[in-house]
C-alpha cells in the first residue's frame, strides 16, 4: 500500500504523464485503436529486436510507462530515424497520437504508429511495475480502476456530405474548391454505431497498418490503370493498379502482379464497390503514390475480392477531390498534382508519340478545360481515354480530373490519368450553371501557350523579342524549352537550300510513319524509310528552312517547319506543289511565295532551347505557331494597355 501511495504521490507531482494510461491502452481490443486518446507516457527503454535473415528493416522494442505501470511496445519502422538521430532516447516523455494493439502469444503489445516528443531529456518518473503482474488491476476494467482513467471522449462532427458515413462524420469547409486536407482526415475521430460496417468485420482504410495480418476492407474502385509490362534482368511480368476509397474518405493504392493480373483485371470495374481481403500491406512510396494512406496493398492470386451490392454502396463517395481553380494553376509549381473541375470546351483527335524513356508508342489527345474562374488550360489524356476523347467529350460535359500533373511546357498544361464525366458532387451543378449562364460564349484566359497552330496568344501574354536575350530564355540547362509569344516581321527567309527548302518524308500516311519520318532515295529511284523499313516509289515533301524575325527591339534567327510555313504560304502552297512548280516553270515560280511572305507581320509563338551545334551549345529558336495580325484588334488592345498604365 505504501508503494502504491508513493507512486500516486509521484504522479500527482508529475502532471506531464497521463494517469492510468497504460491500463487504458492495454485494455483496447486487439487490432483496434481508440483515436480519442492522446496519452502522455515515458519511454523507459529502447531495445533493438534481433533480425531474422532477409529482414529489410530493423525494429525496436520499447518499454513505456505512466509512472505507475509499464508495458511493452513496438516502434513503427517509419520512426526508426528518430532513434538514430537521438531525437528519441530512454526517459523521453512522448504524447501518443496513434497506436494499435496486437495480441502476441496472449499478451497485448502496443504498436506506436504516431507520437510527439514532449521532453527528450527527462528523468525517470516513479517506480512503475509491469501491468501484467499487477493482479489487482488486471482483474478490473479501466472504468473500475481506483486511479483516474483517461476515458474516451469521442464526439461526432456534423457533415455536409450527401451520404451517411458508417465509420464517422467529417466536417467540410465552405470553400467550393476544397475538401478536408490529408492531416484533418487522418486526425478526425471515427465513430462506430450499431449496425455499422465494423460489426461485419470491415476495417476502415484509415486503420490499416503493416502489423495487421488479417483485414477486410469495403471500398469503391475510383481508378484503374491499363496493364503494363516490364522486363529486366530478373525476368518479365505484368501489373496494373487501382485506387480504393472507403466510407471514411480515405483512399489507398493497390497493385496486382503477374497471374493476379489475368484473374482480377477483367473483373474489377471503376465506380463499383468491392469487399477485399488477403492483401499484403507495405509503406507507400510517395514518388509514385499520392493517396492519403501511408500504406499501399499488393494483391495476389490467393486474395479474395467480391462485388458488393445494396445500400452500403451509396455510403461510399464516388471520389474525393481537393479542387484548384484553373486560374490558380499559374501559382502551382511544375511537377505538382492538382484536382480540377470544369467543362471540356474541345477535344482533339487521338495522336501518338514515341516515349523517349521506353521507346514505345503512346496514344494521346488534348482537351481544353475551362471553369468559372475565367480561365482554361490544355490537358493531355492518354491510352484508352485518349482513344475515345473526340466522341466522349464532344458535347461539352462537366468533368472532374483528379491528380493531374502540372507542367510548364508552353505556359501551364496538365497531364491527366482518369477523368470522371458528370461527377456526383455538388461542384458539378455550380460549374454547369456557369457554363449554361454565359460561360460557353464568354472569353476565358488561356494558361497554355499555343503550339503547332494552336489558339491565338493573348495580348497581355506577349513579350518583346529582346526578352530572349534579356531573360536568358532557353538557357535553363534542362530538357524543357522556354516559350515566348511576340509580334514580329519576317525580315529574311533563307530559301536557297540545295534541292529546295524541304525534306523528303515517308509517303505512308498511317502508323507508324504518318508522313513524318525522313526517307532517302535509293539507286533505283525508290525511297527507303527506316521507321517502317519499307521502300516506296514516291515520297512527300515537308517544308523546313530558317528565317530572321524582327521587332523594334531585336532580331533573331528562327527555324520554320511544315505546319507553320503553310500558315503564311497558304493551304494551296505545299512543298510538293512548289517542287512541281519549280520543275515546270523554273526558279521564279519557286521564289514567288518566299518573296510574298517576306516583310509581313505575324503573331509568333516560339520555343527556345539549348542544343549542341558543331560542339558548341547554342540557343535554337523554333516557331511552333504563327497567326496573322488583326490590326483593328491590335489597336484596341494597345489602347486598353495604355489606359491601364
Amino acid at each position: 500500500m505504501l508503494a502504491e501511495s508513493a507512486n500516486i504521490l509521484i504522479m500527482t507531482m508529475s502532471p506531464s504523464l497521463t494517469p492510468n494510461s497504460i491500463a487504458t491502452i492495454t485494455k483496447t481490443d486487439s487490432n483496434k485503436t481508440d483515436r480519442s486518446l492522446s496519452p502522455v507516457v515515458q519511454v523507459l527503454k529502447i531495445l533493438p529486436v534481433a533480425q531474422s535473415q532477409g529482414a529489410q528493416k530493423e525494429r525496436f522494442r520499447m518499454i513505456i510507462s505512466d509512472g505507475v505501470h509499464f508495458t511493452q511496445g513496438m516502434l513503427a519502422t517509419q520512426h526508426n530515424h528518430r532513434i538514430h538521430s537521438k531525437e528519441l532516447a530512454p526517459c523521453s516523455i512522448i504524447r501518443i497520437t496513434e497506436y494499435i494493439i496486437n495480441s502476441v502469444q496472449g499478451k497485448n503489445l502496443v504498436i506506436l504508429l504516431g507520437f510527439e516528443i514532449i521532453n527528450a531529456n527527462a528523468t525517470k518518473v516513479g517506480n512503475p511495475i509491469n501491468i501484467e503482474k499487477d493482479a489487482k488491476l488486471s482483474s478490473q476494467t479501466p472504468q473500475q480502476s481506483t486511479v483516474g482513467v483517461c476515458a474516451p471522449n469521442i464526439k461526432a462532427e456534423q457533415t455536409t456530405s450527401s451520404y451517411s458515413n458508417p465509420y464517422g462524420s467529417h466536417a467540410k469547409n465552405n470553400n467550393p474548391y476544397s475538401t478536408p486536407n490529408k492531416q484533418q482526415q487522418r486526425n478526425t475521430p471515427i465513430v462506430r454505431t450499431e449496425g455499422s460496417l465494423a460489426s461485419r468485420g470491415i476495417t476502415p482504410i484509415a486503420n490499416l497498418n503493416v502489423y495487421q495480418n488479417r483485414w477486410t476492407i469495403l471500398a469503391r474502385v475510383t481508378s484503374k490503370s491499363d496493364i503494363r509490362h516490364w522486363s529486366n534482368a530478373k525476368g518479365d511480368g505484368q501489373l496494373f493498379s487501382i485506387e480504393l476509397l472507403d466510407a471514411s474518405d480515405m483512399n489507398i493504392k493497390a497493385t496486382f502482379f503477374k497471374e493476379a493480373v489475368d484473374k482480377f483485371h477483367p473483373l474489377l470495374e471503376e465506380d463499383k464497390v468491392y469487399q477485399l481481403s488477403g492483401g499484403r500491406l507495405k509503406q507507400a512510396n510517395p514518388q509514385y503514390n499520392t493517396c492519403k494512406s501511408n500504406f499501399e496493398i499488393t494483391f495476389d492470386m490467393n486474395s479474395e475480392i467480391h462485388l458488393e451490392t445494396g445500400d452500403t454502396c451509396t455510403q461510399i463517395a464516388q471520389q474525393t477531390y481537393d479542387f484548384c481553380p484553373i486560374a490558380n494553376l499559374e501559382n502551382i509549381d511544375p511537377g505538382k498534382f492538382v484536382d480540377i473541375i470544369g467543362v471540356i470546351k474541345s477535344a482533339s483527335e487521338q495522336s501518338s508519340i514515341i516515349s523517349k524513356k521506353s521507346g514505345k508508342e503512346m496514344i494521346k489527345a488534348d482537351l481544353v478545360v475551362a471553369d468559372d474562374s475565367g480561365a482554361e488550360v490544355n490537358c493531355t489524356v492518354w491510352g484508352d481515354v485518349a482513344k475515345k476523347a473526340a466522341t466522349e467529350f464532344a458535347d461539352n460535359p462537366v468533368v472532374a480530373i483528379r491528380r493531374a500533373r502540372v507542367s510548364d511546357f508552353g505556359g501551364r498544361t496538365l497531364s491527366a490519368g482518369g477523368i470522371v464525366i458528370s461527377p456526383r458532387i455538388g461542384e458539378k451543378d455550380r460549374v454547369q450553371s456557369w457554363w449554361n449562364g454565359g460561360g460557353m460564349s464568354g472569353v476565358t484566359k488561356s494558361l497554355t501557350v499555343s503550339r503547332s497552330g494552336g489558339r491565338f496568344p493573348n495580348f497581355e501574354d506577349r513579350k518583346l523579342l529582346c526578352a530572349i536575350k534579356d531573360e536568358h530564355l532557353g538557357q535553363n540547362g534542362g530538357e524543357k524549352p522556354d516559350f515566348i509569344s511576340f509580334k514580329g516581321t519576317f525580315s529574311f527567309i533563307k530559301s536557297d537550300k540545295e534541292g529546295g527548302a524541304w525534306y523528303t518524308a515517308c509517303s505512308n500516311a498511317e502508323e507508324p510513319c504518318k508522313n513524318r519520318y525522313k526517307v532517302n532515295q535509293q539507286g533505283d529511284g525508290s525511297y527507303y524509310c527506316e521507321k517502317c523499313q519499307q521502300a516506296r516509289p514516291d515520297c512527300v515533301r515537308k517544308f523546313i528552312f530558317s528565317a530572321t524575325v524582327s521587332d523594334d527591339t531585336s532580331t533573331t534567327w528562327v527555324s520554320v517547319f511544315d505546319d507553320q510555313a503553310r500558315s503564311f504560304f497558304g493551304d494551296d502552297v505545299t512543298a510538293d506543289t512548289l517542287f512541281e512548280a519549280m520543275n515546270e516553270h523554273g526558279q521564279d515560280a519557286y521564289d514567288a511565295p518566299f518573296s510574298k511572305a517576306n516583310f509581313t507581320d505575324w503573331i509568333f509563338t516560339c520555343k527556345a532551347k539549348q542544343e549542341m551545334v558543331q560542339e558548341d551549345m547554342r540557343v535554337k529558336i523554333t516557331v511552333v505557331s504563327i497567326h496573322p495580325v488583326d490590326y483593328a484588334k491590335e489597336g484596341r488592345s494597345l489602347l486598353q494597355s495604355i489606359l491601364a498604365m
